[in-house]
């Protein structure tokens, strides 16, 4: 009977930690001087920051010295790289949709959506073409990701300077998910990798 409770037991951890909801959340803000963003995960009481850290920091500030060697080497890779993506899509495509589908369709909600903007172009006809256009384009994003994705709150505000140029923008969206769906998500992009995999490895042998 002992063992029968500690089974239990185990199972109800397993359980509880698997189907605690883990929360990533992404900031992004613009203006004229300068831009800032942030992501970070929140799993019960453990809040990891994901980016940017100070190595990254280093490491975007060394990259840039390094961005020009890079360049000549990736254009080798170029026409195999269109090669590979193109017997991936011709072969994969239900896979990969079906990848994307349950990604965004069961696996994430997104419990918070804001988009904020101030902006001015200098001329008021051409602000208020701009101002026009940014609505049309938020809201038309706000109205697909309710379409396709669970959305709980959402809050859209764009606002108009006609008498100077400026900018002050910003993104908040916070996703929820669970480790179940994770692992589940796991898996099939690992089965999808296999066969992407399996497909170069076929065209490498091909190019012999």
């Amino acid at each position: 009977m002992t063992a029968l409770y500690i089974i239990l037991i185990i199972a109800a951890v397993i359980a509880l930690i698997i189907f605690i909801p883990v929360d990533a959340v992404f900031s992004m803000s613009c203006s004229d001087k300068n831009a800032d963003g942030c992501i970070f995960i929140k799993y019960a009481f453990v809040r990891l920051k994901l980016f940017p850290t100070e190595r990254e920091k280093e490491e975007i500030e060394a990259d840039v010295k390094t961005e020009e060697k890079e360049v000549e080497r990736g254009e080798k890779n170029i026409r195999a790289l269109l090669k590979l993506a193109k017997a991936v899509y011709s072969e994969l495509r239900h896979d990969i949709f079906a990848l994307i589908s349950h990604t965004f369709c069961r696996t994430i909600r997104i419990k918070e959506l804001n988009i904020s903007s101030h902006f001015g172009t200098g001329d008021p006809m051409y602000t208020g073409m701009a101002i026009g256009a940014a609505n049309a384009a938020a809201y038309n994003l706000i109205a697909a990701v309710d379409r396709n994705m669970r959305l709980d709150n959402w809050n859209v505000s764009i606002d108009a300077d006609f008498d100077k140029a400026c900018l002050d923008a910003g993104v908040y969206c916070k996703i929820r998910t669970r480790i179940a769906y994770v692992i589940k998500l796991g898996i099939m992009a690992a089965i999808l990798l296999l066969k992407i995999k399996k497909i170069s490895r076929r065209i490498n042998n091909n190019e012999r």
